[in-house]
């Protein structure tokens, strides 16, 4: 009995043991061009000017090796009639340095506001019209089996940011901006976009359930307003382009500020060998804020 007893509990540490070790793992890239001023003690983290100008980017890889998802779900309740409702369904995703806390890591955070939208544009349906059942101020396809693109910026469904906490340690935010911040937003919009050209995005081929690749468009099933991601989903961006900016310049933008100079920007990603993340979500410590 006492070896029974014995195998039966490293059996089940074994289970726990390569449950855990599922967490955050994952596999993706993140490399680029970042400046970020007053890194450090040391200095900045920049690349000096031959001619004595300001100091520019210079290489950076995050060398991502944990991955999370933090799905969230939207409060609200169906009732009786209320079919057409649109929930808020969000799901945070984060590319770590490492497994440590976020206070303690270079993190690339992807802030999905509405998985909603994110799953129209990956489904990619067309109505018998013709008309694209997806928004297409912030969604492109270049096929109807190329995955759906998103565009990234804080008035988009999806929003990214850098921070480089284990890097340096100034607490500086880096946003992604979709084109050239203005002097403010409200005077001086984003140009519209027809082709995805924009200066950020994050293109999904994988996003939970929402993919129908095996049917014609017009042939593909509406997203319903429920649509969330669960536990064991499969995300898969296979690439993204991130350009930053400041978030105190963004900010200032936004409200209508005087712009100060930006302390952290740069870019990341651009194709699938600097910029992308494949993973399964997953419970557990570090990987929701909320377990």
């Amino acid at each position: 009995m006492r070896r029974v007893s014995i195998l039966c509990v490293l059996a089940m540490v074994a289970v726990l043991l390569s449950l855990g070790c599922s967490v955050g793992s994952g596999v993706g890239a993140a490399s680029g061009e970042i400046f970020e001023y007053g890194c450090s003690k040391s200095g900045d983290y920049c690349a000096s000017d031959a001619d004595g100008g300001v100091c520019g980017p210079s290489s950076y890889d995050l060398h991502p090796s944990f991955f999370a998802g933090e799905p969230i779900d939207d409060l609200r309740e169906y009732s009786q009639g209320s079919d057409n409702l649109i929930m808020y369904n969000r799901l945070t995703i984060r590319l770590q340095r490492s497994g440590k806390r976020i206070e303690q890591n270079d993190v690339l955070t992807f802030d999905i506001t509405s998985s909603y939208e994110v799953a129209r544009c990956v489904r990619g349906r067309a109505l018998k019209d013709g008309t694209n059942d997806w928004d297409e101020a912030n969604c492109f396809r270049a096929s109807a089996t190329a995955p759906g693109r998103i565009r990234l910026q804080w008035d988009s469904p999806v929003q990214a940011s850098l921070a480089l906490k284990a890097t340096c340690t100034a607490n500086l935010v880096a946003s992604a901006v979709s084109a050239p911040v203005p002097l403010n937003y409200s005077s001086t919009p984003n140009p519209t976009v027809t082709d995805g050209s924009w200066q950020s995005w994050v293109e999904f081929e994988q996003f939970g359930t929402a993919a129908q690749y095996d049917r014609a468009p017009v042939d593909r099933d509406p997203v319903s307003g429920k649509f969330r991601i669960e536990l064991e989903d499969r995300i898969y961006a296979s690439t993204f382009l991130v350009t930053l900016e400041d978030d105190q310049v963004v900010t200032a933008a936004r409200n209508n500020l005087p712009k100060p100079s930006p302390s952290i920007g740069g870019s990341l990603g651009g194709d699938p060998t600097t910029g992308r993340f494949d993973f399964d979500i997953r419970r557990g410590q570090g990987a929701q804020f909320f377990p």
